[in-house]
């Protein structure tokens, strides 16, 4: 059946599993398939062709096991890639993007930062964004180069992120809230609260998980009948099979939440 087939998660690398996680937590009756594009990681600096060829490779690799939906959980992916996989097959295929507009209805002061990977502020996805937004508070967009490298090397909550952290808002006063523009950066929160206790952290992954459920509703495709098994792929396996076990606490702490 239809609605017994799993559901597919993807990310450059480990970012993605935040969102998987919180999609396990909310549909503990799903399979799921996580497909991470390692041989190509990090994206917020590669050559968008080479982002294209990954995103449908994985989604071939996911629909060829079974998939009833996709989630792409990358906002560089879904900014330069999403509809031409959309293209392709015809079951939901969601994406992501920073969650700037409820950031700004929020907002006490309207003083919203949004942390993203070069390449996800550079696309047009994200300025049609920001044009809808800009004229609603003060927006500040700043570019993260590296900040990925670092989660995806574990370091999201130590002291080389602490320094980044402290870099990347140098000089940033009475900021209402943070925009986490890439799935990585959800393991810098603790971080980032520890740091900054009064900025409000959004990010668009529970949003997504939200829109996943009703989708899934709403097209009669929720499974009553699947255990919660997670099978893992990716571009180079040899070096994301070790990680994706790092990080297999880490789903199951939010599940059980």
């Amino acid at each position: 059946m239809e609605k017994n087939k799993a559901i597919g998660v993807f990310d450059s690398g480990v970012g993605g599993i935040s969102v998987l996680a919180r999609a396990a937590q909310c549909l503990p009756h799903e399979n799921f398939i996580y497909y991470a594009d390692t041989a190509n990681f990090p994206y917020g600096d590669q050559n968008p062709k080479i982002i294209k060829a990954g995103l449908i490779k994985a989604a071939q690799t996911m629909a060829e096991n079974g998939v009833k939906a996709i989630v792409v959980a990358c906002n560089t992916a879904t900014s330069v890639a999403i509809e031409d996989i959309r293209e392709i097959y015809n079951f939901p295929i969601l994406g992501m993007e920073p969650a700037l507009k409820p950031a700004v209805e929020k907002s006490a002061n309207k003083t919203v930062a949004v942390i993203a990977t070069t390449l996800t502020l550079r696309e047009s996805k994200f300025r049609h964004l920001l044009a809808q937004c800009e004229d609603k508070g003060n927006i500040i967009n700043l570019p993260a180069p590296g900040l990925a490298d670092l989660v995806e090397g574990g370091h999201y909550n130590d002291d080389m992120a602490a320094a980044y952290i402290d870099n990347l808002f140098a000089g940033l006063e009475h900021l209402d809230s943070v925009v986490l523009g890439c799935t990585h950066y959800l393991f810098l929160e603790p971080i980032i609260k520890k740091h900054y206790p009064n900025v409000e952290i959004i990010d668009g992954g529970s949003g997504t998980v939200r829109n996943l459920c009703r989708i899934l509703q709403g097209e009669d495709l929720l499974s009553l009948e699947n255990n919660g098994e997670i099978k893992v792929f990716s571009s180079k396996p040899e070096l994301f099979i070790p990680q994706f076990q790092g990080y297999y606490d880490y789903i199951q702490k939010v599940i059980s939440e």
